[in-house]
């Protein structure tokens, strides 16, 4: 049997495997954000951590990509 159409022309990601936590940092599930891990302050509105990275280093896919 053939295979869809859409799985022989889909173009196939290599799968880049790092660390994307916030140094220094840890998740705090219950409320839904991230923690300096040694003073228990919410990242975002600390002044001693590295802020997120912006949706320019996430890798570019689907519509992204209109001349592919």
């Amino acid at each position: 049997m053939k295979e869809h159409i859409l799985l022989d022309k889909a173009y196939i990601y290599e799968n880049i495997d790092r660390d994307l936590s916030p140094k220094d940092c840890f998740y705090d599930r219950m409320c839904g954000l991230w923690r300096v891990s040694s003073t228990g302050e919410v990242m975002m509105v600390s002044s001693s951590v590295q802020r997120a990275e912006t949706k320019k280093s996430d890798i570019e896919t689907g519509e992204d990509q209109k001349g592919e």
